[in-house]
């Protein structure tokens, strides 16, 4: 399983090269601004898609034996996302968002 900080460290791979091509956008050429925004976009979808199972796995890993008649029905435990985790989602999103923007528009911004 993949270390519980891997989806930050792509969140910040995603704002760096965002940064790093607008840089190269305004001295070299806009249009490597546009063309970073793919990698925005895919460092911020591979931080969703690492949330996202990390949080499934704990809810499987808290459903299993739950609420049955042999496990005593301890019935179903509080599965919802831990706060720092929905900030992280939250930024996954926006993100994500942004980096779209940047693929598409991110050429004609800087003309």
């Amino acid at each position: 399983m993949r270390k519980p900080n891997f989806p930050i460290q792509c969140l910040v791979v995603s704002w760096v090269i965002a940064i790093f091509g607008l840089g190269l956008g305004v001295v070299v050429d806009p249009d490597h601004f546009g063309r970073s925004g793919s990698l925005v976009v895919l460092f911020a979808v591979v931080s969703e898609y690492a949330l996202l199972k990390a949080e499934l796995q704990q809810l499987y890993n808290h459903l299993e034996g739950q609420g049955a008649a042999e496990a005593g029905n301890r019935g179903i435990p509080n599965l919802s996302p831990s706060l720092w985790h929905q900030k992280q989602a939250l930024m996954s999103h926006i993100t994500i968002v942004i980096g779209t923007f940047i693929w598409g528009f991110g050429d004609i911004w800087l003309q």
